[in-house]
């Protein structure tokens, strides 16, 4: 299949949003509200600093929801400047690791909201734009230059894999076409009427797609950093919203937090996806929200929307993660290494040639070498699934030695290496398991250091692991082994460890 290339962009329809509307509200946030025009006005200025400051490289977005992180996207995309969203959960050695893989000359950064050691450690390695006075000096308009040619990129998205290195999923700006259009405009039918409420980092490539789909819709955008339930259902009743979406471990938290009665029936979409939902979750979402349209979708980092549920089939399909959308080609690999359209097996997609449709545009930096699609266009999702004779998807599971826990990718690898450096560790293994709340959780199997002397308790290690990266990939269970399983090539057995060793 061969999709046709998208020629918009995002500055050019964020252009002609803003003079079409003005002075109807775009952004909300902590701060207040900004119209179209205030919103255009702010971004056009940080462009022109953005062109003044940064050379061949990118600017990196280490911001939590709030207008800069959506101001200083925009602005990348008018001055023909490759974004980098960086997870605002990241510690320094993530952080470091994106910043010189990506090539990121100046990083937007929140003080109030990351600790401010992780930042100081950073500022030899790249020049830092506090969010405050001045980011504020920064868009007063003394910065000008040149206007560059549209950029094909518009964002680099890292992902983890099965590294222990994050790999960057470059995205053009066809690929934020069909993001916004294709899945906000089209599937969920989003006008100026509608408010759209965010609570998903913006730092995924879904939460992209809903702050775009917002704001290049003409909808009034609601930015909210705080996703706990309570907080949730205020925003809904006092902002009226009309349109949101989360991951399952969530929208289980606010299903079952006793909060909701009536404060969300302003809600006319509610997507959920990111990991896999039982059906007696589909049918406690639905209860919660019995006059709502609610979808699901399987989607990646590097593929964006693949399938799509439709309202009409949340509940009669229990397993199901819907069909493919228009241009948007999915298969299983079978048995003899070839693609078929019914079966069970991982999890192939394909959209044109990378980056003209929905899949991404390829790898960068250190990944940059590695095969992004096969020889027929596929790109391998690692995922494992079963699609039907009338080409409904079922997620079953996943080939890739990765945790998904809470909506967030975990690479095993990564998690490992971090451990291993504790000098009480001598090995170390990680696996998921179950988790009734987040979908899985991070389990660890060490082997101890008989010559470390105060010996090692899972709390610190724990607590070590938080210190290196993001607190969601710490361990939750950690069992003490006195040896790891392997297998005749010297790879640990990870099939063979559930049932052993003591856990803490």
């Amino acid at each position: 299949m061969n999709a046709a290339p998208f020629t918009w962009t995002v500055a050019e329809q964020f252009g002609w949003m803003a003079r079409r509307h003005p002075r109807s509200t775009a952004l909300v946030d902590e701060a207040g509200e900004q119209s179209y025009e205030q919103l255009f006005r702010r971004v056009e200025a940080l462009a022109g600093h953005l062109g003044a400051v940064v050379g061949s490289g990118r600017v990196g977005i280490y911001v939590s929801n709030r207008r800069e992180w959506a101001e200083t996207f925009l602005a990348g995309q008018l001055a023909g400047i490759g974004v980098v969203p960086v997870n605002e959960r990241y510690q320094g050695q993530e952080i470091r690791h994106i910043i010189e893989d990506a090539g990121i000359e100046l990083l937007v950064s929140d003080r109030a909201a990351h600790r401010g050691d992780v930042l100081a450690e950073l500022r030899g390695d790249v020049d830092v734009l506090p969010v405050g006075p001045d980011y504020e000096r920064a868009l007063d308009g003394s910065a000008t230059a040149a206007r560059r040619p549209p950029n094909v990129e518009s964002s680099v998205l890292y992902t983890s894999g099965t590294t222990a290195l994050p790999k960057g999923v470059r995205l053009t700006q066809a690929n934020q076409a069909l993001g916004t259009w294709l899945g906000p405009s089209i599937l969920l039918g989003l006008t100026a009427a509608d408010t759209v409420l965010i609570t998903t980092p913006l730092a995924h490539r879904v939460g992209q797609v809903r702050l775009l789909g917002g704001i290049l819709t003409g909808c009034r955008t609601v930015l909210c950093a705080d996703a706990r339930p309570g907080t949730f259902v205020d925003a809904v009743r006092r902002y009226r919203a009309t349109v949101t979406g989360m991951v399952p471990t969530i929208a289980r938290d606010i299903a079952m937090s006793g909060t909701v009665g009536d404060r969300l029936a302003s809600l006319r979409v509610f997507s959920v996806t990111g990991e896999a939902m039982s059906a007696e979750l589909r049918e406690t979402v639905a209860r919660m929200l019995p006059d709502t349209d609610l979808w699901t979708f399987f989607a990646s980092t590097e593929t964006g929307l693949a399938t799509a549920l439709p309202p009409s089939e949340f509940i009669r399909r229990p397993t199901s993660s819907g069909r493919s959308l228009p241009g948007v080609e999915i298969a299983v690999l079978g048995p003899t290494g070839a693609a078929e359209p019914v079966g069970e097996g991982q999890i192939l997609v394909r959209s044109g040639p990378p980056g003209s449709f929905a899949v991404g545009g390829g790898y960068i930096g250190h990944a940059a070498g590695a095969a992004f699609v096969d020889a027929d266009g596929w790109f391998h999702t690692g995922d494992i699934g079963r699609i039907d004779e009338d080409g409904w998807l079922a997620v079953t599971g996943r080939s890739k030695d990765m945790i998904l826990s809470g909506g967030f990718n975990i690479a095993a690898q990564e998690v490992e290496g971090v451990l291993r450096r504790h000098p009480a560790v001598r090995d170390a293994a990680v696996t998921g398991e179950p988790d009734e709340r987040f979908g899985e959780r991070v389990v660890a199997w060490i082997v101890t250091e008989p010559a470390y002397g105060p010996g090692i308790t899972a709390d610190e290690l724990r607590d070590f692991t938080a210190s290196q990266v993001a607190s969601f990939k710490k361990p939750r269970v950690v069992h003490f082994v006195t040896d790891l399983p392997r297998t005749a090539t010297g790879k640990v057995a990870k099939w063979r460890l559930s049932g052993t060793g003591s856990p803490s």
